[in-house]
């Protein structure tokens, strides 16, 4: 892999504290010097406009996330990271209808129980004027609980959960040095494995003793009687990760926007048909997936006037795409006003996010709930950012205000 274009260049650290910390500078000033960048030191093209990234990410011909850290991190057998769109297809469509809206009407009411659940405790200690760890409270747990109990995965088994998906996540990036990302790799896989050793003794439980969840639907699919257990798996696994990594970092970043921008919580606390946009505009302004790795395949490629090669290594910045002055006006403004305008904050295209619609179900009850409870609140300055592959605040600690 070589820049045998004179494309322009850079070494930017996607990994820096710094980075994660106030990223859109720098993603900024990769953008300008073009849609393609060549990262000199991580030998890969990064993507950095809206049109581009889409370009990449819709075309399955010329790009594929086979061999990318995808398939490291989820398994070749997992059809987030598989490119044969028949069998991406029978996969993914054994649990579709359970995530598209109207199937998720019925789970209004359970989602609600579970965070009356949560927030008793939450709201107790914020009356007692206590300053509460929403990240630890509310954020991580409820995405958890919800995506564990609609697998039918036990209650007590979600501490281990968090902390191998946790793993996995730490795992999931190019962009580390040898001795870091080694260290990396090695949390990552001991996670997978006994992530897997606790789901395949669920898969076998529901082969024999069907309960309804996702777990059965997928055991008695027309499509695992041909796959082994190895090979159902990376599918299970990555449906269990993704169903709460995810939406933990998105609501963290919910929750601290609003903390920060109190005339846009009172607004929406006060016209909660703003709920849904205004959360849905905070994953476009901040996001969680920065980065969708990709590689050349077939043949050379050309994007924006630069060629890329067969077998090149390409990253698409969601992140700066988001923020792209081309697709979106006045891009590093929070606007919960602004037109419609669908982003790229769950992917796009063949591996676009299969429980989007569940995240944004979780996002909005759990924002009602607590401007309910909660209309005014303010948050600590102690948090921090997770790296940009995967980026969130945490902690989120907040304190009621007595208004």
């Amino acid at each position: 892999m070589q820049n045998n274009n004179n494309a322009p260049t850079t070494n930017i650290d996607l990994m820096s504290a710094d980075l994660a910390a106030d990223p859109w500078p720098q993603l900024h000033a990769l953008r300008e010097l073009g849609p393609l960048v060549w990262h000199e030191q991580h030998r890969r093209w990064l993507v950095t406009t809206d049109a581009a990234v889409r370009q990449v990410a819709l075309d399955y011909t010329h790009f594929t996330v086979e061999g990318t850290v995808v398939e490291d991190l989820f398994g070749s057998d997992a059809f987030i990271a598989m490119d044969d769109r028949a069998r991406h297809n029978a996969l993914r469509e054994v649990w579709a209808d359970a995530f598209r809206p109207l199937a998720l009407r019925d789970l209004r009411e359970e989602l609600g129980s579970l965070l009356g659940e949560l927030m008793a405790p939450l709201l107790a200690r914020l009356r007692d004027g206590e300053t509460v760890d929403l990240s630890a409270a509310l954020c991580r747990p409820l995405p958890t609980m919800v995506i564990a109990r609609m697998m039918g995965v036990p209650r007590e088994s979600l501490a281990d959960v968090v902390r191998w998906s946790d793993a996995m996540a730490g795992g999931s990036t190019s962009f580390l040095d040898e001795a870091a990302r080694q260290a990396a790799v090695d949390a990552r896989e001991a996670a997978k494995a006994s992530l897997a050793e606790l789901l395949l003794q669920l898969m076998r439980e529901r082969r024999e003793h069907p309960a309804g969840d996702l777990i059965s639907l997928m055991m008695h699919a027309d499509i695992a009687r041909e796959l082994s257990e190895e090979q159902i798996v990376p599918n299970v696994r990555q449906l269990l990760f993704a169903g709460n990594e995810t939406t933990a970092k998105w609501l963290d970043h919910i929750f601290l926007t609003y903390a920060q921008r109190p005339a846009v919580r009172r607004e929406i606390s006060a016209d909660r048909a703003l709920v849904v946009p205004a959360n849905e505009e905070i994953m476009r302004w901040q996001g969680v997936v920065g980065t969708l790795p990709r590689r050349v395949r077939g043949a050379a490629v050309t994007i924006g006037g630069v060629t890329m090669a067969e077998g090149d290594d390409v990253t698409c910045l969601l992140a700066a795409a988001n923020r792209d002055p081309a697709r979106y006006a006045r891009p590093d403004e929070l606007d919960i006003h602004r037109e419609r305008q669908p982003n790229l904050g769950f992917g796009a295209g063949l591996h676009n996010c299969l429980g989007a619609a569940l995240a944004r179900l979780e996002a909005e009850l759990a924002v009602n709930a607590l401007l309910d409870a909660v209309p005014d609140y303010s948050a600590e300055a102690d948090y921090s950012y997770s790296s940009l592959p995967l980026r969130g605040p945490t902690p989120v600690t907040i304190t009621a205000i007595n208004s």
